[in-house]
């Protein structure tokens, strides 16, 4: 800064150099890129603690255990006996096509002797139920293929915490008890199928896909003939038409399960390889379990409830009397809607237990001695799925021929088997082969036939009500009474007609699944080829009738649509939404 004094000295005159004053700004270039670099840096940041705490979230922690190092071996306790498999103290042997596995110990130990000794069996049956899964969740969208197994992870987040600990090391006891089998199956995926039966769906390519439903239960209370009141056989028929091949595997693999839990009841299952839960069962005291899976409008995946299967597993080992085994379906929160039928073999009584997640209703000994996926309690008579499962399945006219059976005692355990048997609709009139209204289901992959007074159990070695029934003495397997099992004479099959339709109804519904995939891929002439095998095999089947009539007016055939939608509306038509669609589009 200087001072200059001119012709007025008296006025300073002040030059300020703004290039070197303090405070001053430089003007230049804009640096954007700065800003954009360290907003990129805090997104990316973010990015990494958000993938950090998505991948905690979906994670499960895989209870420890060390199974039995012990080999699996072929013995032969007596001389003639059948040969079986051991490992430890567990073992397999085979009835027919039945395997029958024999089990004890805690939970870890029991879960490796399931998955060691049924091995690849328990891979093979966790493949089909993938497909549960995997659609659970939509594929569509932009990114829908790339962020689909994230958004299947984040949906069954919460499964893991509904599973209480014992049951979960049960689970990881099969894991590694299949991995040293060298048919490894991961924790992750077989830990979310338990949960199918709550939260899993149909694979695109079934009918059941429309239905919003994975399986069919049903459970006969039927009266024994005689002056001993109270005896009761119970029957039982569990189909799973919507898994990826329909249950035709799982039908093709039946286990019956014998388990001595350390420090709880023994009980003894019919299922599947993959399956820790139970569907069909009974304990030492002669308590019957049936699961018959429905639908409500409060079933939510990202829930933490237990799943049905695994709450009537918890049933059998702990309870011992109808009121335990009520008190503690009623006070499990579940994380999907299921009927439970539970009969107390020592008495005769039994009771029926409707769970959704927020609401059960109970009915004790009811009129009707039949129970099936559609709940009946006025709590769910204004639930929505459960209303829209009354209108679209045909459920309702299944249940209503069963109660009508049950009503009377039949002559004789012949009798009750002709009850599975029965393919007749609610008013008697005859129904074509593979109707969804039948007591014998087309799709069955378990039939079961109880007499809990006597201990004494037949199992379907084809899964349908055709095949012939194994007989098991319970008595030994649960109580350890008798040096050796006594079971009773097995139960002859039906006649080889039966049997024969039976096998052809699965080719064909097998058939319709391919011809489903087809549509999807815009190919209606291959989908119609399909179909066309399927009617080949089963020239009545309703379902393939009702799909022909839509490959038809799809291809632009007016004319051949209604005539394969009028032989359906004839012979009985088994979708009741369907039927109301097509009768409005083929008019009066």
């Amino acid at each position: 800064m200087r001072v200059y004094s001119g012709a007025a000295r008296n006025v300073p005159v002040l030059l300020v150099m703004p290039d070197l004053v303090i405070g001053s700004r430089r003007h230049g270039p804009p640096r954007t890129w700065r800003a954009a670099f360290f907003a990129a840096l805090l997104v990316m940041g973010a990015l990494i603690v958000l993938w950090f705490i998505y991948r905690r979230s979906v994670s499960y922690d895989v209870p420890s255990g060390t199974p039995p190092r012990a080999p699996v071996v072929t013995e032969q306790p007596e001389p003639g006996s059948p040969p079986r498999l051991t490992y430890g103290d567990a073992s397999l042997t085979w009835v027919g096509p039945i395997a029958v596995l024999r089990a004890a110990g805690d939970p870890h130990t029991i879960g490796a002797a399931q998955g060691r000794l049924l091995g690849a069996r328990v891979a093979a049956s966790a493949r089909t139920f993938q497909s549960t899964i995997e659609y659970a969740v939509d594929q569509g969208g932009w990114f829908g293929g790339w962020t689909h197994d994230m958004r299947v992870a984040w949906r069954h987040r919460f499964v893991d915490d509904g599973i209480p600990e014992p049951l979960r090391r049960a689970l990881a006891g099969v894991v590694r008890g299949t991995a040293a089998a060298g048919a490894p199956v991961g924790y992750d995926s077989l830990l979310r199928q338990q949960a199918a039966l709550d939260v899993g769906a149909p694979a695109p390519w079934t009918r059941e896909r429309a239905l919003r439903r994975l399986s069919r239960g049903l459970t006969l209370v039927i009266p024994q003939p005689g002056a001993v009141p109270g005896k009761v056989w119970v029957g039982r028929s569990f189909a799973l038409p919507g898994i990826a091949d329909g249950g035709d595997a799982i039908a093709a693999m039946p286990v019956v399960s014998f388990v001595r839990p350390a420090g709880r009841k023994a009980w003894a299952a019919v299922g599947w390889p993959s399956l820790v839960g139970v569907v069909t069962g009974i304990n030492e005291d002669g308590l019957v379990v049936t699961v018959q899976p429905g639908q409500a409008g409060d079933v939510r995946a990202t829930r933490t409830a237990r799943p049905v299967a695994m709450l009537a597993r918890d049933v059998l080992e702990k309870a011992g009397t109808l009121d335990e085994a009520v008190k503690l379906i009623a006070e499990t929160p579940t994380l999907g809607a299921a009927s439970f039928a539970i009969l107390d073999g020592r008495t005769g009584r039994w009771v029926v237990v409707e769970r959704s997640p927020t609401h059960s209703a109970v009915r004790r000994d009811p009129a009707d001695g039949a129970v099936g996926d559609i709940m009946s309690a006025s709590v769910f008579a204004d639930d929505p799925e459960n209303d829209r499962a009354t209108r679209v399945s045909p459920a309702p006219a299944r249940l209503r021929r069963a109660a009508r059976l049950t009503k009377t005692p039949p002559l004789d355990l012949a009798g009750a088997v002709e009850i599975l048997r029965d393919d007749r609709g609610a008013d008697g009139a005859d129904l074509p082969p593979g109707h969804r209204a039948a007591i014998a289901d087309a799709a069955s992959v378990q039939v079961v036939l109880i007499d809990p007074a006597a201990m004494t159990m037949w199992v379907s070695e084809t899964g349908s009500a055709s095949g012939r029934l194994r007989g098991f003495d319970l008595r030994h397997e649960l109580l350890g009474e008798g040096a050796r099992p006594t079971p009773p004479p097995d139960l002859p099959a039906a006649d080889d007609a039966d049997r024969d339709r039976d096998a052809a109804l699965r080719q064909a519904r097998a058939a319709l699944r391919d011809a489903r995939r087809a549509l999807a891929d815009d190919s209606p002439i291959r989908a119609a080829e399909h179909v066309a095998r399927a009617l080949a095999w089963a020239p009545a089947l309703p379902e393939a009738l009702e799909l022909a009539g839509r490959i038809a007016r799809r291809r632009g055939d007016g004319d051949g649509a209604r005539r394969f939608w009028e032989r359906w509306l004839a012979g009985g038509a088994d979708d009741p939404a369907a039927e109301q669609e097509i009768r409005a589009i083929l008019g009066p």
